[in-house]
Order: structure tokens, then sequence, then C-alpha cells
């Protein structure tokens, strides 16, 4: 599975929303695949989630999201 990366910037305040949203398209129709959409559904579905918080330095955090 590749991995994406992208950045968003600004100045924050305790009153911010932080939405993430992501969109993923998986080709399963390439013969060399070996896995069928149920298959590949079912693992995606029994991942949990991870999130990381950390500070950088002492104005920057950083929050990464692992699935």
């Amino acid at each position: 599975m590749p991995n994406t990366i992208h950045n968003a910037t600004w100045d924050f305040s305790p009153g911010d929303t932080v939405t993430l949203s992501a969109t993923f398209t998986f080709d399963l129709n390439d013969p060399s695949d070996g896995q069928n959409v149920a298959n590949v559904l079912t693992t995606l579905q029994g991942r949990t989630p991870h999130v990381t918080l950390a500070q950088t330095d002492n104005g920057t955090i950083t929050v990464t999201v692992t699935i």
C-alpha cells in the first residue's frame, strides 16, 4: 500500500475544528492483485486507525494518522 503525505498549516486556536478527510481508490481488477473485493474490504474494515501526536519543536505539533 502506498504512503500518502499531505500537509496543512495554520495558526491554531483551541476553538478550531480539525477535520481529516481522505479517499483511497483500490484497483482490484488487475489480475495480478490476487485479492477479491470482499477480502480487501474485510481486511481494511478490521484495521483500527492510530492517531499519533508529537511536538516537533516549541511551535509545531504533528498529527499522524496510520491505518
